[in-house]
């Protein structure tokens, strides 16, 4: 059905939702060869965590339907992957056979039900093998990530590195300012993220927090740096791609449910991710058998104590250096 065949497919606008889909791409393209994958990407957020793909021939971001018609278009069917509103007027305006996602099952995790549609869509439903999710830096993601680590006298034989994620999509998109407590359900009290940061100071100052986030957390991030001598502030200074080659020089990431949780997950990197009432089962770190990866859960994101995220990365690092 898909050998020697020319495919479009419809990639979410955010991150997380997009890099949960790349594991279904890596699928499709691994079992057909000679499959041409063209995407179109609903936001240039998107195709920034599909850069450098293997698997994509091309990207397009919010084509119009002008650009559609003028582009060599010739494509055999188009797949929504991630289904939504604007997902479908783009089918609709390809006007092509198309595949289209199942409704969502809460009790699968998105990017798992993403490799599954895939998956009945192959002859003889095929082995899933892979389930990591895929980025793909390059070498000026690494010398950015270098340059930035350098620039705030990081000792890589001394200074213990741990990466701190303050904020979330939903923040990020309402442009909060952190002047105020937090009430997202999604992130973690403000003051908890102080008490955590003095308490790795305390421990030992080389153990370093690498805060990372959107503009809209800069706030925020300016006032920890304020409060607790151990910060770095990289808030806004990194891309999807430049965040993965971070992740390497981490000995933890502690993050809440969020888009950067998802690219801690494509990584080695230990991860503890903090959950509170957002849907584990289906936006959870993936894949769910990693033994990267500790979650830390409760009715609310209060009742996460910086005392237990102390001890459990504390764990984490120490058990490295056995």
């Amino acid at each position: 059905m898909w050998e020697h065949k020319k495919i479009v497919m419809i990639t979410p606008e955010r991150l997380g939702d997009t890099l949960m889909c790349t594991p279904a791409i890596r699928y499709l393209k691994y079992y057909c060869p000679t499959l041409e994958i063209d995407i179109i990407a609903l936001s240039e957020l998107s195709k920034e965590v599909l850069k450098n793909n293997p698997d994509i021939r091309q990207i397009f971001v919010l084509p119009s339907q002008k650009t559609l018609k003028n582009l060599d278009l010739n494509y055999d069917y188009a797949i929504n992957i991630h289904d939504g509103p604007l997902a479908r007027e783009y089918i609709q305006m390809l006007d092509i056979p198309a595949k289209h996602i199942p409704p969502e099952n809460s009790k699968i995790h998105q990017a798992e039900q993403a490799l599954l549609f895939i998956q009945n869509l192959l002859p003889n439903y095929p082995e899933i093998i892979e389930r990591r999710y895929q980025l793909f830096p390059d070498t000026e993601d690494t010398a950015h990530i270098e340059q930035l680590l350098e620039a705030h006298h990081i000792d890589f034989k001394k200074d213990i590195l741990i990466g701190l994620h303050i904020g979330c999509h939903s923040i990020a998109k309402k442009n909060f300012v952190f002047l105020k407590k937090l009430t997202h359900p999604k992130i973690w009290p403000f003051e908890s993220i102080v008490e955590l940061a003095q308490k790795f100071y305390q421990k030992n100052p080389q153990l370093k927090i690498i805060i990372t986030g959107s503009r809209s957390e800069k706030t925020l991030g300016k006032k920890l740096t304020r409060l607790t001598p151990n910060v770095i502030n990289l808030i806004d200074k990194t891309s999807v791609s430049q965040l993965t080659v971070l992740m390497n020089h981490l000995k933890a990431f502690i993050s809440p449910d969020t888009g950067l949780m998802h690219v801690a997950c494509s990584t080695d990197v230990p991860l503890i991710a903090l959950f509170g009432p957002t849907h584990l089962n289906r936006t959870g770190p993936y894949p769910e058998s990693s033994p990267h990866i500790t979650i830390l859960q409760a009715p609310t994101m209060a009742e996460i104590t910086p005392d237990k995220v102390f001890q459990v990365a504390i764990n984490v690092i120490n058990s490295q250096n056995q």
